[in-house]
């Protein structure tokens, strides 16, 4: 079970008001994520903090007047009908229809022609070439710098998602450690970029430490949606059993504190 499906049912799971299936969801999901652990002991703590609090006590006089009006609403009687006998004596159909909706037939109309053709003016605009577009579409194709990519290339069969191995990214970077895929950081990118984000993206520089674990030191780019960055330094800070990167022994690095920059955003790849 994914973790945006059970955000909506983790707030009420604590009053047993879940059925006997989506109770053993959660519960089969918990010991396996670390975030909606914490989730669930924020929603227990704000319970606790609720219970605490007393409820307000109301004065008298505020309670004799609640009273009093809602006395009068009880016993005041129902609005008469006053509109349409009003209307047959003192208007006829005729100039009911002469001078209120007659004026008010010829603006409506007026003001659809208008907005039609301005709408029109646009879209013959928005489709009509430029120039530039025109020159650049005649000039010879002996000018252009692109290469082309051979169709047939060994690249074809390439896969987009394998995970960067410490063999690979040595090659560009000695000190850069390499993403734990089964970390906390690993789920909450895919609960962001699933989530509220969408073509949202978040920039930050992290301090990695030698056990896999990090800590923001810097937000370049904030999120939209305010909990993304308060999710991703909880992931940052968890547990070394769900570390977000992989530990400098393991990853053949030295143990020191590494800085790296840190850009979650969504891309829809088509593979077709």
């Amino acid at each position: 079970m994914k973790c945006e499906n059970l955000q909506l049912n983790l707030s009420v799971y604590l009053d047993d008001c879940l059925t006997e299936g989506e109770r053993a969801d959660i519960e089969n999901h918990l010991p396996h994520c670390p975030l909606c652990r914490q989730k669930l002991a924020d929603f227990q703590s704000v319970r606790n903090d609720l219970r605490v609090l007393r409820r307000p006590a109301l004065s008298n006089n505020l309670l004799n007047s609640i009273r009093s009006r809602i006395a009068q609403q009880t016993q005041s009687k129902k609005p008469e009908r006053v509109f349409l006998e009003s209307f047959i004596k003192e208007e006829t159909l005729r100039g009911w229809l002469q001078m209120r909706l007659m004026p008010y037939s010829v603006g409506t109309a007026m003001s659809l022609l208008l907005g039609l053709t301005l709408l029109w003016s646009l879209l013959s605009a928005a489709n009509r070439p430029s120039p530039n577009t025109e020159i650049a579409r005649l000039e010879p194709i002996e000018k252009s710098s692109i290469l082309l990519a051979n169709s047939n290339s060994s690249t074809q069969n390439f896969e987009s998602n394998m995970p960067d191995s410490p063999s690979t990214t040595m090659a560009i970077s000695h000190e850069s450690p390499s993403i734990n895929p089964k970390g906390a950081l690993a789920a909450v990118t895919k609960s962001l970029v699933r989530g509220k984000t969408e073509d949202d993206e978040v920039v930050v520089v992290a301090d990695v430490f030698g056990s896999g674990r990090a800590e923001i030191a810097e937000v370049v780019e904030p999120s939209s949606d305010r909990w993304a960055i308060r999710e991703l330094e909880k992931a940052l800070q968890t547990d070394p059993d769900y570390a977000p990167f992989v530990s400098a022994k393991l990853d053949n690095r030295e143990d020191k504190t590494v800085r790296v920059i840190l850009k979650i955003q969504r891309v829809d790849v088509d593979a077709h």
